[in-house]
């Protein structure tokens, strides 16, 4: 099993699917092609990714991609597969017919999550789960869990005691998904003082300096923006009670690794359409006469952001942790 996947080895920020699973345990091998590329189906543009294709001798082709691709771009990609040699393709039909046009995207009417739908495309093809219900793993190693292990106890030390983490997520490479610092400051020394909460800040070395801020601002906590891998953040995600933040990649890293999540987001994208994997979560949005802008820069005043409160963050932020009552263990061996 092959997983064929976009790449972007210029942009540094870029997160592949190879920072993200596993080495071993899901796939026996890797291909990617540029994210430059647009065109898929084109030969000329992809010949390499052709031929390698074609060489795989492949016996099927798994075909899941995001939703707001056109049925025009879904039929052109099958026909590319099928020339590279692939007949048996699943996946595409369902989303040919279900899928949400891009120029459909000021239409913000609620819709089953991404996930959800990726999997009603292999329902349709007869692929269907052979467990009740799903759950997520990263089959993060030793070493991974290890190095947060280390890392928590020899960042926090003796400040962190008895008290449970949580993980602040208050970055985006999105500017039209970050919620007001000042906001997550408020809210976090609310949670110190009600709740005796250690917190982390989680996110890229563009986060480093938020970070920095708000622990100070705290007195309290650490900033691990910046300073572990994907994979590794995601193992000290795993020994926080509670993930708060924006609408991120470290959110769904939370989900996946089955911390719930208080999650604020703006109205830019479908109502659900990424909300976090699993139960447990409670997602915050507002409707505005905007939503479904798609844009990565808030054109007014980021008002559906601005329309969420502290107070209704802390409360969401307070009922997630009322079902947690042990601190988090740390455990680390030499």
């Amino acid at each position: 099993m092959t997983l064929l996947s976009n790449a972007d080895s210029s942009n540094p920020d870029y997160v592949s699917a190879h920072a993200v699973l596993p080495k071993s345990g899901l796939f026996d091998s890797w291909i990617t092609y540029p994210n430059g590329l647009s065109r898929i189906g084109s030969l000329t543009g992809n010949l390499g990714l052709f031929k390698t294709i074609r060489k795989g001798r492949f016996d099927m082709l798994v075909y899941l991609m995001t939703r707001n691709r056109t049925p025009k771009r879904v039929r052109r990609d099958i026909s590319f597969f099928r020339l590279a040699g692939i007949r048996d393709i699943r996946g595409h039909n369902y989303l040919i017919d279900n899928g949400l046009e891009e120029h459909a995207t000021q239409n913000a009417a609620p819709v089953i999550t991404e996930s959800e739908f990726l999997l009603k495309c292999l329902e349709n093809e007869g692929i269907e789960p052979q467990e009740p219900e799903f759950c997520s793993d990263l089959l993060l190693d030793d070493d991974e869990v290890s190095f947060a292990d280390y890392w928590l106890k020899t960042t926090a030390g003796s400040d962190l005691g008895n008290r449970r983490v949580i993980a602040i997520g208050p970055g985006s490479k999105w500017d039209s998904k970050v919620w007001s610092e000042d906001r997550y400051s408020a809210v976090v020394k609310r949670l110190i003082a009600d709740h005796d909460v250690f917190p982390i800040v989680f996110g890229g070395p563009e986060d480093r300096k938020k970070g920095d801020r708000l622990v100070e601002q705290w007195s309290l906590g650490a900033n691990a923006a910046g300073a572990f891998t994907v994979r590794q953040s995601a193992a000290a995600l795993s020994k926080c009670v509670l993930y708060v933040g924006n609408d991120t990649g470290t959110m769904h890293l939370a989900a996946a690794v089955n911390t719930p999540c208080v999650a604020i987001f703006s109205a830019i994208d479908w109502v659900g359409r990424w909300h976090p994997f699993g139960s447990g979560h409670r997602v915050l949005r507002k409707r505005v006469e905007c939503e479904g802008c798609h844009s990565p820069i808030c054109k007014t005043d980021r008002r559906c952001l601005t329309l969420i409160g502290v107070e209704e963050v802390v409360e969401s932020c307070k009922a997630v942790l009322a079902k947690t009552v042990k601190a988090t263990p740390v455990m680390y061996s030499q």
